[in-house]
Order: C-alpha cells, then structure tokens, then sequence
C-alpha cells in the first residue's frame, strides 16, 4: 500500500481485489487498473486529486516493459473511506503478444509510476509522486486476456500423491515451465517426455502393438488413448534423444514447448480419474 504525505493530511492506495480488467476493442483494448483510496488526517472540503504516469511491466528479461501512460476518468476524492479509482491504459494486439511471449507463463508483475497532484490549495507544494507494485498470478491474467479473445490458456492441475512416479512426474513438468521461461525450449520438451514415463501404465506396449494392428476406425476409445500416449511419447522423445539423421535435426519452438506441457499435464492428470 503506497502512502502519500499531504499538508495535515495522507492518502493510502492500494489496488483493489480485482486489480485489473479489459474492455475489448477493435486492434486495441482497454486496461483498466483498479485501485481505492483512504485518507486520513484534516483535508479541505471536497479535495480531489489527480492522478498521471505510467504503467510497466516489471521485471522481464530484456524489455524495459513499458505498457503505456496512464489515464484518469475522474479526480481522486478524500475520504475516510475507500473510494475506488481506475486508472486506464490502451493496450494493442500487437503490444499483448508481445507481453504474453515475454512473460513466457510467469506471474505478471506490473509497476504504476504516478504522480498524485492535489487539486485543492494545500499550502506547500501540490505534488506527490507514488511507486506502486501490483502481482497477478498467472491464471488471474491469462483469463483477463482470455476473455477480450486474444489468446486461450488451459490450466491443468496435477495430482500430487504418494505415487512416486507420479511425484515425479509433476517436477519435471514444473521444471519444464521454468525451462520455457528460459527460452530453453528444447529442455522443456524433454522434460515433458521424462514426465510421460510416469504415464504409461505396465502392459502399454502390448496394448499399444495391440491397437496399432487395427484400422484407426476400428480402434476402441481405450486403445485411441493408447495411440494418442505414443504418439506424444514419440514426438517428445525428439528432445530427449539426439539419434542420427533424425531427431538430431529437430527444433522446438515456445508452442512446441507449451504443447508438450500441456498434453503431459493432461494425460498425468487423466491418471487421478482411473479405476
């Protein structure tokens, strides 16, 4: 909570629960951040403030991470109460892509530089300047810019239980995301493969010789899942493995990487529904 020293009086602000929301737009949309207000001390009648600066994305590898100027529909009211305020930002399709992959599926840390100017006379010096930090988990975001159309997320929660295997399987994948974060797509790939032997149940490759004899029409719903485990096996195990003139040539993009997650993530948590 950032705290802002007036004559005889201060303002405390804070952000609010839902510290941030979207207004979709054509190619552009708006961010509002939103915060409330508390005062406290001896204020003029009806003192109001305004509020300008900038909004950063904080704490992203090789981006400065501004987003934008700040901009304020309605002056700040002193109050003993809260008395909520939004601040707004335009953002573009082309700005959100760019946030997005360099966050990389980390939590957001977003940095408000403001200045708060009292409106009123106060007897000193008007202005006050503010830094105020605010964190939003990964999840709260991406629905945040699930919901304005520009992307899709998946969250898949995976078990943790006694099962070793399983146990295992989960910090690897949790390894894999710190991989992507990384830039390192190729370790986050073989990471998802490794996490996949916890995955494949005792008799999968007699089951799997079993299905791959039939025509993929004819094939029952256990045994489509059973291709669909090797498929994804296969296909990691291109990270994990450098075999000659194969899998020594492959490359992995950030896509490849979150897909390769996002299929093991399921199939491991698939395993917590089995009888």
């Amino acid at each position: 909570m950032g705290r802002l020293d007036f004559d005889r009086y201060s303002l405390n602000i804070r952000p609010r629960r839902r510290a941030v929301s979207f207004i979709p737009g054509f190619g552009a949309h708006r961010l509002t951040v939103n915060l409330e207000c508390t005062a406290a001390g001896t204020w003029p009648k009806d003192a109001a403030h305004s509020v300008t600066g900038a909004l950063w994305a904080a704490d992203l590898p090789r981006h400065s991470g501004w987003l934008g100027h700040l901009v304020q529909l309605e002056p700040l009211k002193a109050a003993e109460f809260a008395v909520p305020t939004e601040l707004e930002v335009t953002l573009t399709d082309a700005q959100l892509a760019a946030l997005e992959q360099a966050r990389s599926g980390a939590d957001l840390r977003l940095r408000l530089d403001m200045v708060v100017t009292a409106l009123a006379p106060t007897g000193k010096w008007p202005a006050r300047n503010l830094q105020e930090q605010i964190d939003i988990p990964d999840a709260e975001w991406s629905k945040e810019v699930t919901e304005i159309g520009h992307g899709a997320f998946v969250t898949v929660l995976v078990p943790i239980t006694d099962n070793t295997g399983r146990a295992t399987a989960a910090r690897r994948l949790r390894e894999a995301q710190t991989a992507i974060r990384a830039g390192d797509f190729e370790t986050a790939v073989a990471k998802a493969r490794t996490a996949l032997d916890a995955v494949r149940p005792p008799n999968h490759q007699a089951a799997h010789s079993q299905a791959v004899n039939k025509k993929a029409k004819d094939r029952t719903q256990d045994e489509r899942w059973t291709m669909l485990l090797q498929a994804a096996y296969d296909l990691f195990g291109g990270a994990h493995h450098d075999d000659p003139g194969t899998t020594e040539h492959f490359t992995w993009s950030r896509a490849d990487a979150v897909t390769a997650i996002a299929t093991t993530s399921g199939l491991l948590s698939r395993l917590d529904e089995q009888p």
